[in-house]
C-alpha cells in the first residue's frame, strides 16, 4: 500500500466499533464528541479512497483486461 492508501475493511470495522460504542451510550459527552470526530475523519478517507471521478464505463471483451486511467 502507498502512504496515502487506507485499509478499507479495517476502516469500516473501526466505524462499526464507533457506532456500537455510541449506540450503547456508556460514554461521556467529551468521548462521544471525540469518537464522532474520528468517525468523520474515517468517512472522509473512505470517500477519497472510493472516489472514481467521472466513473466512465468501458466495455472489454472477455479475457482482456484494461487498467489505464484517463485524466
Amino acid at each position: 500500500m502507498n502512504e496515502g492508501d487506507i485499509d478499507i475493511a479495517d476502516t469500516i470495522a473501526r466505524l462499526e466499533e464507533i457506532a456500537e460504542t455510541l449506540e450503547e451510550g456508556d460514554v461521556g459527552l467529551t468521548t462521544a464528541k471525540e469518537l464522532r470526530e474520528e468517525a468523520d475523519t474515517h468517512l472522509e478517507a473512505l470517500r477519497s479512497a472510493l472516489d472514481v471521478g467521472d466513473g466512465d464505463i468501458i466495455e472489454i471483451e472477455e479475457g482482456q483486461r484494461q487498467t489505464s486511467i484517463e485524466d
